[in-house]
């Protein structure tokens, strides 16, 4: 491998052709690396790769000539490296097609979903090691809205992948730019589920807008949301120093307050009287937090994990509690020392 400060060049295979990954796409290839972005549908590929653009997803982005757009799994065999940036409910589809092509010696899988698995009530790198095992895997996270990355924004992600130190500070500066800052880490747990539990509290910081009252009122709450998320993470086995970073806190304050921000937008709709149930059969895109709410909600139930704000959220999304209930689990709490 040779990275991003030398004359060679990688080759970048993208699943999954939503905002995200098409985001990325357009990344990668301004770094001046060949991309390949695959789509499920081939003939929605083809007529994108005519048009050279993503009109559906992520409009007004044209594509660079060295980023192509097809239905192609067989661009794992061309890759230097992979992006899995799928949503959770196409990971056991892509993974297999990815696996029916995958060479003798694949290259790094990254993830970028975010959430659960439906089929299997997994986060993808368990299935990802399930079906590929042979992939060195690992996962991007952070504060990273897809039209911001596409519009060369200012913004920063943190990298952690099974792989040795050389060859993952390779593709730390393959995927680093001058606006998009790459940390690493060897906590791969620890990222993959900071950027899928600040999802659920997302959906929460949303429905607060309406009844939390004043600054101080949400500001309570975060605190709150983030003691609760490094509690979880590190029951769950991540390291509590990532959870203050771009995979937790970062991503969190983005998720939650930005407009942009699916996950907060569902939640302002239940705020304003909305039924959740109706909000997510309405949805071209997937609101991963719905589905991240119940995993992480049964896998604390299981394992004993003190978690009252979460417990609050899934009241509202799945038992009926009335959205105006979402500072109870903040105000009822028995007086304790901050720390808990």
């Amino acid at each position: 491998m040779v990275g991003n400060g030398s004359v060679k060049k990688a080759k970048f295979a993208i699943f999954g052709a939503g905002a995200w990954g098409s985001a990325m796409a357009l990344h990668l290839a301004a770094q001046g690396h060949a991309v390949r972005l695959v789509a499920r549908d081939r003939d929605w590929a083809n007529a994108t790769e005519e048009i050279r653009e993503n009109r559906d997803y992520l409009p007004g982005f044209p594509f660079p000539p060295n980023l192509h757009i097809d239905g192609d799994f067989g661009a794992i065999r061309w890759a230097d490296g992979a992006f899995l940036a799928c949503s959770t409910a196409g990971v056991l589809e892509y993974c297999r097609r990815i696996g029916a092509e995958a060479p003798a010696n694949p290259p790094p899988l990254i993830t970028l979903c975010k959430g659960f698995v439906p089929e299997t009530g997994q986060l993808p790198l368990a299935v990802v090691e399930e079906i590929l095992p042979n992939f060195p895997r690992g996962t991007l996270s952070g504060p990273t809205h897809a039209g911001d990355i596409a519009l060369g924004h200012p913004a920063a992600a943190v990298l952690a992948v099974h792989l040795e130190a050389e060859r993952l500070k390779c593709l730390q500066e393959w995927i680093n730019g001058p606006k998009f800052r790459v940390y690493r880490t060897s906590d791969l747990l620890g990222v993959e589920l900071g950027g899928s539990l600040k999802n659920p509290y997302a959906i929460g910081l949303g429905i607060a807008e309406r009844f939390a009252g004043s600054g101080n009122g949400r500001a309570a709450l975060f605190t709150r949301m983030m003691a609760e998320m490094v509690r979880i993470g590190v029951a769950l086995g991540g390291r509590a120093e990532t959870f203050y970073g771009l995979s937790g806190l970062g991503d969190l304050m983005a998720t939650g307050s930005c407009d942009w921000s699916r996950n907060r937008t569902f939640g302002l709709r239940i705020g304003a009287g909305e039924n959740p149930t109706a909000i997510i059969a309405q949805e071209k895109t997937t609101v991963e937090g719905y589905r991240a709410t119940k995993g992480f909600h049964r896998i604390c139930a299981e394992r004993g994990i003190s978690c009252p704000v979460l417990d609050g959220i899934h009241g509202i999304l799945y038992e009926g509690v009335p959205p105006e209930m979402i500072g109870d689990s903040l105000m009822s709490r028995a007086l304790r020392e901050e720390s808990g």
